[in-house]
C-alpha cells in the first residue's frame, strides 16, 4: 500500500479563487448526486476558517478526494469532517482510506483528540468505510438535514 501512497499528495488551500470555487462545487454534485450542498459561501468560510484538504493524484489536475474540516466550538480538542469524499471515477479503489489516514496524520498534529462526523444512514459504502476506520455510531439523528434526511453520529478516536 506503500507505492500506492507515493502516487498521492495532499494540499491545503487557504483561499480558493473563482475557478477552484467552480470545481470544487462539481466535484460536490459528482460525488452526492442530486444533494450536492456546498457553494461558494460555504467553501470560502471553510478554506479560510475551517480546513480545506484535497487528495491529488499525480498528473491530475483536479482533486481524487476532498475533506471538509471544522472545529467543535464546545470542544476544540474534536475535529468535525463537514465533508468528506471521493470522486465518482476513484471510488471504490481504497482511496478513501488512504485519505481518512493522512487526515488523521494531519489532525494529530493539529492536537486534535477526536474526530466526529454525520452520514447518510442509507449511504451503505461511507458506513461501511468509517466502521473500518474506527469510527463509533454513537446515535442517529433523524432529519438532520430535513425530512427524510436521518444521519449516524459517528466518533473516532485520534491516537
Amino acid at each position: 500500500m506503500d507505492a500506492l501512497k507515493e502516487q498521492y499528495y495532499i494540499e491545503v488551500p487557504e483561499s480558493l479563487n473563482p475557478e477552484q470555487q467552480k470545481m470544487m462545487i462539481e466535484l460536490e454534485k459528482d460525488a452526492f448526486p442530486g444533494m450536492g450542498a456546498v457553494d461558494e459561501q460555504t467553501l470560502v468560510p471553510l478554506a479560510r476558517y475551517g480546513k480545506l484538504i484535497q487528495y491529488f493524484q499525480e498528473n491530475d489536475a483536479r482533486p481524487i478526494a476532498i475533506c471538509e474540516l471544522l472545529r467543535d466550538y464546545k470542544d476544540i480538542t474534536k475535529a468535525y469532517i463537514f465533508g468528506f469524499y471521493v470522486r465518482s471515477d476513484k471510488q471504490g479503489s481504497g482511496i478513501g482510506q488512504l485519505f481518512l489516514e493522512e487526515i488523521f496524520s494531519i489532525l494529530k498534529k493539529d492536537n486534535f483528540e477526536s474526530v466526529c462526523l454525520t452520514v447518510n444512514v442509507k449511504n451503505e459504502g461511507a458506513v461501511k468505510l468509517y466502521k473500518k476506520m474506527d469510527f463509533t455510531i454513537k446515535e442517529t439523528r433523524a432529519g438532520e438535514f430535513g425530512e427524510g434526511e436521518d444521519r449516524y453520529y459517528m466518533v473516532r478516536s485520534i491516537s
